[in-house]
């Protein structure tokens, strides 16, 4: 335990404020608690904001909806959390608890007013970190001497925190990006190797959510080795990944994720016979799905091999806006050099207009039909060719 002289600024809205004074008001005391608190010791950015709190969770969400301006959502009072809003921001306010037996994936919780026994029921020791109304620290686990060390531990056995919550593994490997040195805890990679099977109950949404986090950190190499040796990407996915697809250098993910996101490199990683079935186990979103499986196909050689030539538009302008994303995950996939300036030729291009319309064929006297599509699709493979030079008029005279 430390203390500090106030809060830290990003501590102190409003909605923090009325929290911790609501909480004193009734004789309990609330708490900032997990990664806000984590993420400032490391000299982070602080994003969401989660608080626990040693009270009824009903008798605290009452006292709150009091207070103007002030909202609270029940967004899982069954299990003793609401969300706590005002118009400038939001926070998780959770009763301190217990897990009293778990499934796997949901526990029955025993709620109680010991921090201790909240702490114990936390994933990480890192995430067990708790900052009060005064600017005090309370750290049970040990967690901040982690957190300066890089040391990534589960809380107690790691073994029972892993069957408790199967997700927790998929976590394990996501954190270790941020928090965790050059070694891993021995007994979390045990454990995640002799429970990776439990991955296969998870929900597609959170198996989704996890890999999407992790692979738009251009450092998650590590990660996503780590992933494949326990044998996660096995149960979680269905289908061990190629992790000699993540390009070596950092800067090449970071450029293609932030224009594209992470389903690049995850359809890189992806053998294509399986990548159909595994873009439904993650229960994406139809166009997520189109748009990896238009990144993949069997003529990802040759793609490739017209998008590396001279001239690469005539390919490119078959492709929809995607020729860079598709330009990545095919260098990724047979391990072919990625040239930053193509792929941003192929990022910045814009495609010159098709020159012949519809009406034009009909304004000469052909039929509105099939007949017409295929002379517009015969006329635009003719301008492509010629590199986009031939005129309407000389279209109009090649296919007439």
């Amino acid at each position: 335990m430390c203390a500090s002289e106030k809060l830290p600024s990003w501590a102190q809205h409003d909605v923090v404020r009325h929290t911790f004074v609501a909480a004193a008001g009734l004789g309990g005391e609330a708490r900032i608690v997990g990664g806000a608190v984590r993420n400032w010791l490391a000299g982070r950015a602080v994003g969401d904001i989660d608080m626990a709190v040693n009270l009824p969770i009903q008798l605290i969400a009452d006292r709150l909806r009091q207070i103007q301006h002030i909202k609270v959502i029940n967004t899982g009072l069954a299990h003793g959390t609401v969300t706590v809003v005002d118009a400038a921001q939001s926070i998780e306010l959770t009763q301190t608890r217990s897990d009293v037996d778990t499934d796997g994936r949901h526990a029955v919780v025993a709620f109680q007013d010991d921090w201790a026994e909240d702490a114990a029921r936390r994933d990480f020791t890192i995430n067990a970190l708790y900052l009060d109304a005064g600017g005090r620290l309370f750290d049970p686990l040990g967690g901040q001497a982690d957190l300066a060390a890089q040391r990534l531990r589960f809380v107690g056995r790691a073994t029972d925190r892993v069957q408790e919550d199967a997700l927790r593994m998929l976590r394990y490997c996501r954190f270790s990006i941020d928090y965790n040195g050059a070694q891993y805890d021995q007994q979390a990679v045990e454990a995640l190797r002799s429970f990776a099977p439990l991955a296969a109950g998870l929900s597609g949404e959170r198996v989704a959510q996890e890999w999407r986090k992790i692979l738009s950190n251009e450092h998650c190499a590590a990660a996503v080795g780590l992933f494949h040796e326990t044998g996660l990407d096995q149960s979680a996915l269905g289908v061990g990944i190629d992790i000699g697809a993540i390009p070596s250098n950092p800067e090449e993910l970071r450029l293609v994720t932030a224009e594209h996101g992470w389903l690049v490199l995850f359809s890189a990683m992806i053998p294509q016979s399986a990548l159909a079935s595994v873009l439904q186990r993650l229960r994406l979103s139809h166009a997520a799905q189109k748009f990896c499986l238009q990144l993949v196909t069997s003529s990802t050689p040759k793609l490739f091999a017209e998008l590396t030539t001279s001239r690469w538009r005539q390919s490119a302008f078959f492709m929809h806006r995607r020729a860079a994303a598709i330009y990545a995950c095919a260098a990724w996939r047979l391990r072919g050099e990625f040239c930053a300036d193509l792929y941003q030729q192929l990022q910045q291009w814009q495609p010159p207009k098709f020159p012949l319309s519809g009406a034009d064929l009909l304004s000469h006297g052909v039929d509105n039909g099939p007949a017409l599509g295929q002379m517009l699709k015969d006329a635009e493979t003719l301008w492509v060719q010629s590199d986009f030079t031939l005129t309407k008029s000389a279209l109009l005279d090649a296919v007439m």
